[in-house]
């Protein structure tokens, strides 16, 4: 079992040797320091309780080793705070025994060396979740109601979470057309270089594991300038997260080290958030949005319908030494997300671009020892795409377009993976699928385990001990 201040969380619960705070409902109000109380929550406390040790686990194994993870938990459960009554603490009392360790690891999801991988669950899980989210709309739009009254919005993420703040920006203008910004910001500039929040801004920090160094510095910094704060954030996640005066929970914590479901799960949040906001503000672009959107799970099970073909790609871009990816609008951050899970998951030299900046600079490197792939939905910027398909041709490089039916003419590509028809905006989720597909196949072909961005080969692992994520 999971331990909580390095104590057997069982022994405690015989001992009644604790409190739980109020962290169980999806939507967290923080006012001042949490309520304490006796176990109440929607799920039964066997229901609670008996998913402690799967969740525990999926942590500790995206942290990958022990010594890792026990940093992470050292000060208790990030969904349970206890108050631990009579109960040594000392270094001394901190050291496990042996056989104590090795039944913790056994509640650990077994490392898997075979199709299916965790990555390959968690891109088929979307949907369901993503109808989850949408379900809990009500409450995601008490938080945007706190919003829609602030005057500036600035979206703050790192890795993953940067392209969700990158799409939010992108929403923000397409949901309002262009008539209420928002900006999208990295975590480690913003602590870094910051901007001077007032009481008039709202700072949306997204961080699934809620442990991400810079984004918990900017949710502090952020709070301290008298901002309102909002964290976007999965199920068990850390104490950091805890200080913002709301807090959004997707699903729940990853297995694999490349995010998938986290992400879109995140994307939906986002994307209620700003259809409200946008409704409250009365300059929504047009009332279809919110259909739109109940619409996305399925359309996604319709994209994860494209597997055969994407492997079929994936075979002829798995050999390659490297791999472009371009779009525009919401496809640009998702080309760039993309890049980033071939990088975390394939260990393939990948970059993603938008659509006219791929022709400056970065087309000068481009030849047939790579593949490039680019991003169509249906709009004016198609036109550009199709040029650049073209000049990869005349380079001998292998090419793939992900389009919707309406952009599906004029494609110069070995290969054409159609997704449903559908508005620009929706490549965030639709346009994304099969490139998540892609990096699930390539890795597979190239003989890498796509759930531990390579923290088991020992080289990773001795570096990864002098950095903190």
């Amino acid at each position: 079992m999971k331990f909580f201040e390095r104590q057997p969380f069982l022994e405690l619960i015989t001992r009644r040797s604790f409190e739980l705070d109020h962290h169980f409902s999806f939507l967290h109000i923080h006012q001042h320091s949490p309520r304490r109380h006796r176990f109440r929550g929607e799920q039964s406390s066997r229901e609670f309780f008996g998913a402690l040790p799967r969740q525990a686990g999926q942590r500790v194994l995206r942290d990958v080793t022990w010594h890792r993870s026990s940093k992470t938990f050292r000060g208790g459960s990030p969904a349970l705070r206890l108050q631990i009554h009579g109960i040594a603490t000392s270094s001394d009392a901190n050291v496990k025994p042996s056989d104590t360790l090795a039944r913790e690891k056994k509640q650990m999801p077994d490392r898997r060396t075979a199709h299916p991988y965790y990555l390959y669950d968690a891109i088929q899980a979307q949907p369901a979740l993503i109808e989850k989210m949408l379900a809990r709309r009500t409450s995601i739009e008490r938080v945007a109601d706190a919003i829609a009254e602030k005057e500036r919005i600035t979206f703050v993420g790192i890795g993953t979470s940067l392209h969700a703040a990158q799409i939010a920006e992108s929403w923000m203008r397409e949901f309002t057309s262009g008539k209420f910004l928002g900006r999208g910001e990295q975590s480690f500039e913003l602590v870094h270089h910051p901007i001077a929040f007032t009481q008039k801004d709202a700072v949306v920090i997204i961080t699934h594991t809620g442990t991400t160094t810079f984004s918990i510095e900017a949710l502090r910094a952020a709070r301290a300038a008298g901002a309102l704060t909002i964290a976007i954030t999965g199920e068990m996640s850390g104490e950091g997260v805890r200080g913002a005066d709301f807090q959004i929970e997707t699903c729940e914590q990853e297995i694999s080290f490349a995010y998938t479901k986290s992400y879109t799960t995140a994307l939906a949040a986002i994307a209620l958030l700003i259809l409200r906001i946008a409704e409250r503000r009365k300059i929504l672009a047009s009332a279809g949005l919110r259909a739109t959107l109940e619409r996305v799970p399925n359309l996604m099970r319709q994209a994860l319908t494209l597997e055969p073909q994407v492997r079929e790609f994936a075979k002829r871009a798995a050999p390659l030494e490297r791999m472009w990816l371009f779009g525009s609008g919401a496809g640009w951050p998702t080309a760039r997300e993309a890049a980033l899970k071939i990088k975390e998951s394939c260990y393939l030299a990948a970059e993603g671009f938008e659509t006219e900046e791929i022709l400056h600079g970065p087309f000068s490197e481009v030849d047939s020892r790579g593949s490039i792939v680019g991003l169509l939905s249906g709009k004016s910027s198609d036109d550009r795409a199709r040029m650049i398909l073209r000049a990869g041709g005349e380079l001998k490089m292998l090419r793939a377009a992900i389009v919707t039916p309406s952009a599906n003419h004029d494609i110069s590509a070995e290969h054409t993976l159609l997704v449903p028809e559908s508005e620009e905006w929706l490549a965030a989720f639709l346009h994304l699928v099969p490139l998540q597909l892609l990096t699930y196949f390539i890795a597979l072909e190239r003989g890498t385990n796509p759930d531990t961005g390579r923290q088991e080969q020992g080289a990773h692992a001795a570096a990864s001990r002098h950095y903190k994520y």
